[in-house]
């Protein structure tokens, strides 16, 4: 397995060769920098050197059988900083990640090993469902339809202790209504646009399509029962760690994680980049996305529709943030009045999943 990652930190930079991971640290200090592993995200027992010195590339074979490898670095001036893969090395998901490591507002970090966001776990093969095992997932949070579910039900994994299912009835689970496979739903959707069921402004400007579905999903009450039942998850600490997931890990999952990682103070910019990162994984899958949707039509306009909704762009994360703000004054607001978190929740919340730079 090649696997390199879109983002880890601001300087630091992974790729896996298989069995090995090549690690690069940017060391603006001209200092040594030592580098050490271990198998918790505690940073107590991540006590194995790996190596030391001035250019801060290591290199680390690593078996995913033997588990997912934590890291951290200290230069001279003894500041230490903790990481892994941010994308997890699976063979049967491609969008699984961890949303540790992300600065927060007062200048903490999100934890590693805690909270993940994904696509289905409906392909992981046994290899897969062993690492999730190992790194103890303890909660899954399902926002896919019952339908969905049906056709692709999640694997089975011992260390999951529940699973909620939370789905928003949102217009991204629609198009694979009564489809039975992925050739099917593609028709379903080609013959929505040739029989005119598609409003002519979404064909004119595509990306309203997926803006709108977004900020639908602040106020339906459908949409709030499931981010109310999902959020709550997250105030007891003993829930994780946790995974929330839809099919693509785009849409829903992008919502949810959003407004988990806002609440928590994370930076706004960082909130953004972090939905952003499916659209890197994503890419290659698009690209085959696109030739199937060209074998079933020629229409230029219809194919800028269809790869609109596949795409991922800010504007679609930074427009659903400011209608937030504008509608509720703010993430934390929405949250107490829709969601019914309290602001002691909110703080305990930030307790439990943040830690100091």
């Amino acid at each position: 397995m090649n696997l390199k990652q879109p983002f880890v930190l601001e300087n630091t930079s992974m790729m896996r060769n298989n069995d090995e991971l090549e690690i690069k640290i940017i060391n603006d200090l001209k200092q040594d920098v030592a580098l050490y592993v271990g198998f918790s995200p505690k940073k107590e027992t991540i006590n194995t050197l790996v190596g030391k010195n001035i250019k801060g590339i290591f290199r680390f074979y690593s078996p995913i059988e033997k588990g997912r490898p934590y890291f951290k670095y200290l230069n001279e001036s003894d500041s230490s900083i903790l990481f892994s893969e941010r994308v997890l090395p699976l063979e049967g998901a491609i969008n699984i990640r961890d949303m540790g490591g992300y600065e927060t507002n007062d200048n903490r970090r999100t934890k590693w090993g805690v909270l993940y966001r994904g696509d289905q776990l409906s392909k992981l093969t046994d290899k897969d469902v062993e690492l999730l095992k190992k790194i103890g997932l303890k909660t899954i949070i399902d926002f896919r339809s019952s339908h969905e579910r049906g056709l692709n039900p999640n694997r089975e994994i011992s260390s999951v202790e529940q699973t909620i299912l939370s789905d928003p009835h949102s217009s991204f689970s629609e198009a694979a209504a009564e489809a039975v496979d992925l050739h099917s739903e593609n028709q379903k959707l080609v013959r929505s646009l040739e029989q005119g069921l598609i409003e002519e402004r979404y064909l004119e400007n595509p990306d309203l399509k997926v803006i709108e579905s977004y900020q639908n999903m602040v106020n339906s009450p459908e949409s709030i029962q499931a981010l109310k039942k999902m959020i709550h998850v997250y105030v007891c600490s003993e829930n994780a760690p946790i995974i929330q997931h839809c099919r693509g890990g785009k849409d829903r999952t992008g919502f949810g994680s959003m407004l988990l990682l806002l609440l928590l103070g994370v930076k706004e910019e960082l909130v953004v980049k972090d939905y952003m990162l499916t659209g890197d994984i994503r890419k290659r899958r698009n690209a085959l996305k696109l030739q199937m949707y060209q074998e079933l039509t020629d229409n230029q306009r219809y194919l800028d529709y269809l790869m609109a909704v596949l795409d991922t762009k800010e504007v679609f994360i930074t427009s659903t943030i400011d209608y937030i703000k504008e509608q509720y004054g703010s993430i934390e607001n929405y949250s107490v009045s829709q969601l019914g978190l309290s602001l002691s929740q909110i703080e305990e919340m930030k307790n439990n999943y943040l830690e100091e730079m």
